[in-house]
């Protein structure tokens, strides 16, 4: 099995490498090198089938079917133009409220998933409109749905205090989780203000035309917050509630099934799909294993959190947060602590908190939720040639890059440190 294991690691290398250097959909690669992997590792092919993400897959579909009307209607539109108009001359202060209001939409029990989806979805017809970065307002955005969606009562909270119930994780878990969360990703987000240049966003002049909502518009936003009431307090799939809420808005004749279905960007959900089943036949064949071994060499009491949060974060950036990684990584914490012969001396709780947070915002690479969103809604909203796509792809997984490593730096700082975690 070792030598499988290596083997995928390197087969996953030169997906990445050739996808990137040849500009051929990384997904389409993934599929064809998951046959050969599967045959070397002794995986049938039904096996290797099940690695496909369904969940994922209808929840981009779904959500870019509702919000593709929306942005066909011109609700989106209208939206943008509100919020720019609202913000006067104080657009640098734009992404700094994409932060805090995401934040407060995931806070309130939406979770990530649903504060990815929104960032996406409003923040790249903002950055349009204002002619800004848009993985700016993006990042912004999602770093906010990562900070106030990692809490006990959203589904990413719930999952890692489960796991780490089952594997006898004991101290002040919710509090501590509630409060590193923040505090990573409120200084990822300052950095990536900073490095995205934020700070120079200027205001656009808009017309002194009054903005208001036609039938259609309001039918439509309607639509938008019985989905986010849906999956906040109800706790419904994404996916299938925004094509149901789609379906009532063709009926009602407020969009149309063309509009709504040439509105999914299936290049990035191939993408996403390809590389999940790819990942997926990685993990059965214990490579990501491997590469988190490798990576606890390196380990003893001031950096292991720090090498924790890095190697949980290399493994979300191709692969879900909450249904690959998490389940992965918090089982190994209390065998690291016995290993590196560290109990009482890290807190196992602190540890907890670098796999959550060091895990979730790669979750903004373009090949994970997150990210999936954000090139899902650029190809919508921008005409890309297939070259000016694959550029913002890589520059959206460099950017994931950067903020995966600010938050182990962030740690071996010491900025988990203030925190109590008994």
């Amino acid at each position: 099995m070792q030598i499988v294991s290596i083997i995928s690691l390197v087969i996953l290398l030169i997906t990445i490498v050739i996808g990137f250097v040849k500009k051929i959909n990384m997904g389409v690669l993934a599929l064809g090198f998951s046959l050969i992997l599967g045959y070397l590792g002794k995986v049938s092919a039904s096996n290797i089938i099940k690695g496909f993400n369904s969940s994922l897959f209808l929840m981009l579909v779904g959500v870019s079917i509702l919000f593709g009307i929306a942005q066909h209607n011109g609700t989106l539109n209208l939206i943008v133009k509100k919020l720019i108009k609202l913000s006067g001359k104080k657009a640098w202060l734009i992404p700094i409220l994409m932060y805090f209001v995401i934040y407060f939409i995931a806070f309130l029990g939406a979770g990530t998933i649903t504060g990815f989806a929104l960032a996406a979805l409003f923040g790249i017809p903002m950055a349009k409109e204002l002619d800004a970065d848009p993985f700016l307002l993006t990042t912004m955005g999602q770093l906010g749905s990562i900070g106030g969606g990692i809490v006990p009562w959203a589904p990413t909270g719930i999952i890692g205090l489960e796991l780490a119930k089952n594997a006898n994780i004991t101290g002040n878990l919710a509090n501590t989780m509630v409060l590193n969360t923040f505090l990573a990703t409120a200084f990822g987000a300052i950095i990536s203000y900073i490095f995205l240049k934020g700070y120079k966003l200027k205001a656009k002049e808009l017309s002194s035309e009054v903005l208001k909502f036609n039938k259609k518009q309001k039918i439509t936003l309607v639509g938008i917050l019985c989905m986010v009431i849906g999956v906040a307090f109800f706790n419904l799939n994404i996916g299938l509630l925004s094509i149901l809420i789609s379906i009532i808005l063709i009926l009602l004749k407020v969009g149309t099934e063309k509009e709504a279905l040439g509105s999914v960007p299936w290049n990035t959900i191939l993408l996403i799909s390809g590389m999940g089943i790819l990942m997926d036949l990685i993990v059965k064949l214990d490579g990501i294993k491997l590469l988190a071994d490798i990576l606890s060499l390196f380990m003893n009491e001031k950096t292991v959190a720090a090498i924790l949060a890095l190697s949980s974060g290399i493994l979300s950036l191709f692969s879900s947060t909450s249904g690959v990684v998490m389940p992965t990584m918090i089982p190994t914490i209390p065998r690291i602590i016995e290993t590196l012969g560290i109990a009482g001396v890290v807190p196992s709780a602190l540890l907890l908190s670098a796999v959550i947070n060091g895990s979730s915002p790669s979750g903004m690479s373009p090949l994970s939720t997150g990210g999936a969103f954000v090139m899902a809604t650029l190809s919508e909203n921008y005409e890309l040639t297939n070259e000016e796509f694959s550029s913002k792809f890589k520059r959206l997984f460099y950017i994931t890059m950067l903020n995966m490593f600010i938050v182990a730096i962030f740690i071996l700082i010491g900025g988990f440190s203030f925190t109590k975690y008994m």
